[in-house]
Formats: structure tokens, C-alpha cells, sequence
């Protein structure tokens, strides 16, 4: 899923007695009543912080509010705002995303589109916006979140591309939801009635290439997104440790062999590693993961890599402990699959190497974002501990055995021996597997992810 479409549901019905006022007074009431009612936001619903989570390039809204911006600021994340025609024509280089916001923005309260002229005059006052979309509709594959398909501009964009590719147009999904019974007398006439329509509408919009995912309510779109989420971040494997130059030169070796075979495996199966650089165990699983990566004939280093060096200094003004918190819960959420190699850091005052408590934090993370944890437990620090908590609590990795997650703890398995197990662990994902206590609508949103 890389494109978004989405659109709330909220509206104001003004009614005015004896004669209407003159245009410009109607104009300045939406714009009074445009500002009052979308006041800033300072947080934002779950599905948002999701979705600023997710790796979206472009999303397109006909929302006024900020929640969009609120989220992906949430998310350290910059966005580029196109709200009206002539920001169409200025790109922001670095953006990570692109809102579109066709109808406007609340900080443009008098441009918005709300009246039946906006609708009409849309095609001669905003014209770049319809030509892009059109372009990304035929280009790309878009998740219509919550939109009605009412706006007349938008049926006349599907309507053209259906006329120019018949039926072999791109496909797109939509989250709708099916009709509710209500209340009172004939509740299940109607309700019958609303059935039936709204199964012509789906399939109205399947002519378009729009393939529905019905709920039953809006509610069940967290779930839906986490599990998109999860998905997604399948696709890249986070490498957590550290080991400090004081260790022993043997317990080095062992180390730097076992991450340099797991990030040999990790890069052969075309994931991305995520790695914060832990001492010795970041730059040894990169080489490893280099040597496959390079040896292609046109090398994507983006597309195989994520380096997030942790930083030695925090911001100014900035909690150390939050900062660090918040940091490496962004990494974590870049992947579906920490493994866990050595995690031992110098102990203050000297003596021996202490387990990193960093290491410990981010496996807590990894538990609390749901992601998949694998241990090796037989290169000791952190990740002997890790080891240890899961086999406690009978928690084995989707896709190991008993014996493979012994295995992991065991100091007698070679380099190559702990990286089978691991890569049997991360194509484990890659299988379809049911999906406990999740509807059928859900089930297919994690799978079509």
C-alpha cells in the first residue's frame, strides 16, 4: 500500500429563515463556522498515528482539519501541505509524504471547497489537483478510508479512466462499512432495503477497480491498520547489541560471526536491516548484509538498509531518558523482527561487561509493539537474558521448534548453525498463517497488505 485516500464524515446543515442573505455573507458565515469547528490539534486518533507509520508517500484528503499534520509531526516525520492550485508546483525535497488536501485547508478557511459553486467551479479553480490525482489513480494503488465516492469531481476522474482502460485499469481498495440496523417501526424493511443497495453500490465500484473490504464497524480500522502494519514491517529485520572493545578477543570473533551470518541471511532473503550500530554487532551484521547486497548488478543500498546510529548526545532541552525511549521505539517499528545478538556494555567503574540495559528496553519495546523476537541466546549478555524470560514464559518464535529454540541458547552452535535458525524464523513470515480471532474482512486486509 503506498497511496491513501481518506475523508471524514463531519458536515454542518445551516437553515436560514425569510430571505437569504447575499453570497458574500454566506461565504464569510462557512468561513466563521469552518474555523470554529476545526479549532488545532495537538493529538490525533490511533488510525492517524498508523498511518504516519506507515511507508506512505502520498495521501490524499478532503479533510480541512490538521489531524494529518499532527500525526506525521507526532512522528518526526515532514510533510509536504498542498492545500491549494499553486502548491502543486513546489515540492519539498525531503519530505517523507505529500498531502494532498484537495478541498482545502483550515488555514486557508475562506479558499475551502463546501458550497455547491466550490463542487461546480472545481474543475476551472483547482485543475492541477484532479490532473495529478488522475495520474496517480492510473499509476498507482490507493486505500479509500472512510470516503463516500459522492464527489461529483471523483466520479467523473473513475469514469474517464474506466472509458480509457476498460476493464484492465489498476486496482484499489476501500474500507466500507455495511448497512445498520435502526430503530423503530420497519427497522428491518429498511434495513433490507439498505442491503440491497449497498450491495450494488460494491459492486458498482468494483467496476471501477475498486475491490471493498467490508466491516461492520469503523472501529475494527485500528485492528485492520495494525495488521497492515505488521505486514509491512515483515519486510525489514531490526538487529539489536552491542559488545564492547574490552571483551575478549575470542568472544569478538564469536559475535561478529554470528551477526555477519545473520546479516548475510537477512539481505539473501531481500529484507531490509534495520540497525542502530550497536558496537560490533551493527557493523558486523551491515558487512554481512553488504556482501550479498553489492554483489548485485545495480545495488538499491536504500531500499536493503536503515541506519540509525544511536546518538551519544540528546537535544537540547530534551529528556534523556524519553528521548532514548522514543528512539528506539521508532526503530522498532520499522520491523516486523528483532533478533537479539550478545547486548553487553562496559560496566560503570570498570570489570567486567554488564548486560545493556538498552538492549533489555528495546526487547520490551518489541513486546509491547507486537513484533516477533528471536534470541540468540548462546552469544550471553542481554540476549541470553531475552532467551531466558521467553522460555520462561513458553514463548517460542512463529516458524521454530522446541529444538531450534534450544538451539539458540546453545554455546556449541556454530555461526552458520544460529543463521539457519534465524532465517527459518523470518521466511516463517513470509507464509500464509491463520489469523486468530480476526474476521474475514481483516484477515483478507493482512493478507492483500
Amino acid at each position: 500500500m503506498r497511496h491513501l485516500l481518506t475523508s471524514n464524515r463531519d458536515g454542518a446543515l445551516l437553515s436560514h429563515g425569510g430571505a437569504l442573505p447575499p453570497i458574500e455573507h454566506k461565504r464569510n458565515a462557512l468561513t466563521r463556522l469552518i474555523v470554529e469547528h476545526f479549532p488545532p490539534k495537538t493529538d490525533t486518533p490511533e488510525p492517524f498515528r498508523v498511518l504516519a507509520r506507515l511507508p506512505i508517500r502520498h495521501v490524499w484528503t478532503t479533510n480541512y482539519d490538521t489531524l494529518t499534520e499532527v500525526a506525521w509531526d507526532q512522528e518526526r516525520k515532514l510533510l509536504d501541505v498542498k492545500s491549494r492550485n499553486a502548491d502543486l508546483g513546489v515540492d519539498k525535497p525531503w519530505a517523507h509524504s505529500i498531502l494532498y488536501k484537495m478541498h482545502g485547508s483550515v488555514d486557508h478557511p475562506a479558499e475551502v471547497v463546501i458550497a455547491k459553486d466550490d463542487y461546480e467551479l472545481y474543475r476551472r479553480e483547482r485543475p492541477g489537483f484532479l490532473q495529478v490525482l488522475t495520474g496517480q489513480l492510473v499509476t498507482k494503488q490507493f486505500l479509500f478510508l472512510g470516503f463516500s465516492f459522492t464527489d461529483p469531481n471523483i466520479s467523473h476522474l473513475f469514469a474517464s479512466i474506466r472509458e480509457a482502460f476498460k476493464d484492465d485499469g489498476p486496482e484499489h481498495y476501500a474500507i466500507v462499512r455495511r448497512p445498520k440496523r435502526g430503530s423503530g417501526a420497519g427497522a428491518a424493511k429498511r434495513l433490507g432495503t439498505e442491503k440491497i443497495r449497498h450491495s450494488l453500490w460494491v459492486q458498482d465500484l468494483q467496476r471501477y477497480g475498486i475491490k471493498c473490504v467490508e466491516v461492520d464497524e469503523y472501529d475494527e480500522l485500528d485492528e485492520m491498520l495494525h495488521a497492515v502494519e505488521l505486514r509491512l514491517s515483515a519486510r525489514s529485520v531490526f538487529v539489536s547489541g552491542s559488545l564492547p572493545d574490552s571483551a575478549p578477543a575470542d568472544q569478538r570473533r564469536r559475535v561478529e560471526d554470528v551477526a555477519r551470518a545473520i546479516g548475510n541471511v537477512i539481505a539473501v532473503h531481500e529484507k531490509r536491516l534495520v540497525s542502530g550500530f550497536g558496537l560490533v554487532v551493527g557493523s558486523a551484521s551491515i558487512a554481512g548484509a553488504l556482501g550479498v547486497v553489492l554483489k548485485e548488478s545495480a545495488p538499491n543500498l536504500e531500499k536493503s538498509l536503515l541506519l540509525r546510529p544511536f546518538p551519544q548526545e540528546t537535544p537540547p532541552g530534551t529528556d534523556m531518558a524519553a528521548f532514548h525511549a522514543r528512539y528506539r521505539d521508532s526503530m522498532i517499528q520499522q520491523a516486523g523482527i528483532i533478533i537479539f545478538i550478545c547486548g553487553l556494555k562496559e560496566a560503570t567503574g570498570g570489570g567486567a561487561p554488564v548486560v545493556a540495559d538498552g538492549v533489555i528496553e528495546e526487547f520490551e519495546s518489541a513486546q509491547h509493539h507486537g513484533r516477533v523476537v528471536i534470541p540468540v541466546g548462546a552469544t550471553d549478555g542481554a540476549a541470553a537474558e531475552i532467551w531466558s524470560r521467553l522460555e520462561r514464559a513458553r514463548l517460542m518464535p512463529l516458524g521454530l521448534t522446541r529444538r531450534d529454540f534450544n538451539c539458540l541458547n546453545d554455546t556449541q552452535q556454530t555461526a552458520t548453525a544460529l543463521a539457519k535458525i534465524v532465517e527459518k524464523a523470518i521466511t516463517a513470515l513470509d507464509r500464509p498463517h491463520p489469523v486468530r480471532g480476526r474476521s474475514a474482512a481483516r484477515r483478507a486486509v493482512a493478507r492483500d497488505a
